[in-house]
């Protein structure tokens, strides 16, 4: 898999090259797109009011847990979804599930379970800027009768603020539905205290977890997160016949960028096949970003606690 971004400081150097020999500032060659919503420069099918928040301007909030009514009337087929948050400074993140619109909200969302009653959407966190589109022949079924249940962290900054965050969706025409269903796996050793526990100023904490896979899937993307002592994650799998392959090496983990990476060439894991996803966590003084690097980081649902999460996009083989 091939990480194709480009970071700032590479495209400033590339902008000032390019601007240097033409006389030109290449900041003024920029067009500020036009429209919020980014993707295929149409408006969304569909639009999901998340309910209004007032984030107060300190403390601690808990997890949000909506669930709203997809009143289609029909099945319908997301091929696209884009995440517009109210305000970032408080939107630490959010996922969103399919689910029958008759299942009742009970407690938060584990982001570390795979729960079947629930389908996978989308999520949003720092770095998602974009609409995703889900790879061509594949998409997210909303079968009529369904709810969108979303998974709501937000985080007070010093200042009291309302939060509208909006989730646009597209759908694929009637008569044109994918032949694949687009999921997400979770491979975590779970986000409880006595899952993750980081000793104090431990600079390099080794952290693994795995899941075999029971049928033949087609990897798509790949989704590392963890929190502000995350240092990089990278995953592997191991092959029935015990050879191993490569997915992705993400060796500077940073929590302000968390995008899904897409793969160039969709892998094809068989069958009794082992993922792996392996990571180092900086609990150290070093680490500009530690809360407290004197104290053991533990598992939990806060910044300032840890989470370990591997989410493996896949379809089922054709």
């Amino acid at each position: 898999m091939k990480k194709t971004t480009l970071t700032a400081a590479m495209l400033l150097t590339a902008g000032w090259m390019v601007g240097a020999q033409a006389g030109v500032d290449p900041l003024t060659q920029i067009e500020a797109p036009s429209s919020e919503w980014i993707y295929n420069g149409t408006e969304p099918d569909y639009i999901v009011d998340v309910p209004s928040f007032t984030v107060p301007a300190t403390g601690v909030i808990d997890y949000i847990d909506s669930v709203i009514p997809l009143e289609f009337g029909e099945e319908k087929w997301v091929k696209a979804v884009q995440f517009i948050p109210g305000d970032k400074r408080v939107l630490h993140h959010l996922l969103s599930y399919v689910v029958a619109d008759t299942e009742k909200s009970e407690g938060m969302i584990d982001e570390a379970v795979n729960d079947p009653r629930r389908e996978f959407l989308e999520g949003y966190a720092p770095g998602k800027e974009y609409a995703t589109e889900f790879p061509a022949g594949t998409g997210i079924k909303v079968p009529e009768g369904s709810a969108l249940r979303m998974s709501i962290h937000y985080t007070s900054f010093g200042q009291e603020s309302v939060d509208n965050t909006r989730v646009g969706l597209w759908f694929y025409d009637e008569g044109q539905e994918p032949d694949l269903e687009y999921h997400t796996y979770s491979v975590s050793p779970g986000n409880r205290t006595e899952n993750i526990i980081i000793p104090p100023g431990a600079m390099e904490h080794e952290m693994a977890a795995t899941h075999v896979f029971d049928k033949d899937i087609v990897l798509h993307g790949f989704r590392a997160h963890m929190h502000y002592r995350g240092k990089s994650m990278a995953a592997r799998v191991i092959y029935p016949d015990n050879t191993q392959e490569k997915i992705i090496n993400i060796p500077d983990y940073n929590f302000a960028w968390q995008p899904t990476y897409r793969m160039d060439e969709p892998m094809v894991i068989p069958a009794g096949s082992r993922v792996v996803v392996e990571g180092l966590f900086d609990n150290s003084e070093y680490n500009p970003g530690n809360p407290d690097p004197t104290v053991p980081a533990l598992g939990g649902l806060q910044s300032w606690e840890e989470m370990f999460i591997g989410y493996f996009s896949y379809t089922d083989l054709p």
